[in-house]
């Protein structure tokens, strides 16, 4: 039997007052479903209990505000004995009823809904679940495809929905990287990518250094990369960057001449032979440079005014063109073949 669409008119959602998640940290870590992932021994388990400690007795996590509120952490592979110890270096006091803690669940095909559903009758006013780590709730023997992964968030994004609450999962990364994308780290397929609200991947120097950086990507947040120290079993924060400052970052340094060329000049013709000429670098080639061009046309150029065209002719063969213009749209690069 099938269930008829549930819809709301444009004009009447523009006029309806809705409660917005906010942020379970401010400016840092929004509400919903959000995945931690990181290596064994990454200090991910540190990082939750402690943001648990935080948001339960209204204290800053990593140099930010908390929502204050009532946390439940399913910490799924420990014994109590550990996590006292942990608790033990974290706080001296958190307050009865604000920080509830277990060791053992069912999985989400077997019990684990109806656990927290019963739960909750009784601490209504729970408002962040943290459960370490997704794959002991995920059972035993299930096939790994993106369907699954996604459809397993999708049952935690559900049931945060419906009570009005955040919940965080602790995941795990693979072992080889990816130089394009840190989060396709994650262990599993892009479901779990996907389905979430925000993921945050803790990043460790290695398992001697102290050092470690907390990248942030979501829906209702730009990415940021956050830089922090563990000291005294905590994570601290450093330092942050912004999208913008991780892209001026990443950007090769000759794209930031060029900029810095175009301004002044506010128009240049030619190939790519005589830019570098007249930019004065020879770090890379010619058809380097024409690559980083494309790269960057539709980001750093056009954010700084400057549309780029290119053309090819017989009688002059591939010519570059860049024109500072605060009021132009950019549009595309020409791409106009003469026979």
């Amino acid at each position: 039997m099938y269930k008829p669409l549930n819809l709301i008119d444009a004009q009447e959602l523009l006029l309806t007052p809705l409660n917005d998640p906010g942020f379970i940290v401010e400016d840092l870590i929004p509400g919903g479903v959000n995945v931690l992932a990181g290596d064994e021994k990454s200090g991910k388990s540190w990082m939750m209990l402690h943001m648990a400690i935080c948001i339960a007795t209204g204290q800053d996590f990593l140099g930010h505000p908390v929502k204050q509120g009532k946390v439940l952490y399913l910490s799924l592979e420990d014994t109590y004995v550990r996590l006292q110890r942990r608790l033990f270096n974290l706080t001296n006091e958190v307050g009865y009823g604000r920080l509830l803690l277990g060791i053992q669940s069912g999985t989400l095909d077997d019990g684990l809904v109806e656990q927290l559903e019963v739960l909750l009758e009784k601490e209504p006013d729970i408002n962040v679940i943290i459960i370490d780590t997704l794959q002991l709730i995920r059972g035993n023997g299930k096939e790994v495809s993106y369907a699954n992964d996604y459809a397993d968030v999708m049952i935690l994004k559900d049931f945060g929905r419906k009570h009005k609450l955040s919940v965080f999962v602790v995941h795990h990364t693979r072992k080889q990287g990816d130089a394009h994308n840190i989060f396709n780290r994650l262990n599993g397929t892009k479901g779990l990518n996907g389905a979430v609200d925000t993921m945050l991947l803790l990043d460790r120097e290695n398992e001697y250094s102290n050092r470690g950086t907390l990248h942030i990507k979501g829906r209702d947040i730009q990415p940021l990369e956050v830089s922090m120290e563990f000291n005294d079993c905590k994570w601290e924060l450093v330092n942050i960057r912004t999208q913008e400052e991780i892209t001026a970052a990443n950007t090769p340094e000759v794209m930031h001449k060029l900029v810095d060329f175009i301004r002044e000049r506010r128009f240049w013709r030619g190939s790519a032979t005589e830019l570098l000429e007249e930019l004065g670098d020879q770090s890379v080639g010619a058809n380097v440079i024409t690559k980083y061009v494309n790269q960057y046309k539709s980001s750093l150029l056009l954010d700084e005014g400057i549309v780029y065209k290119y053309s090819r002719t017989h009688a002059e063969g591939r010519i570059l063109s860049f024109e500072l213009c605060d009021s132009c749209d950019g549009g595309d690069s020409n791409d106009d073949r003469a026979d």
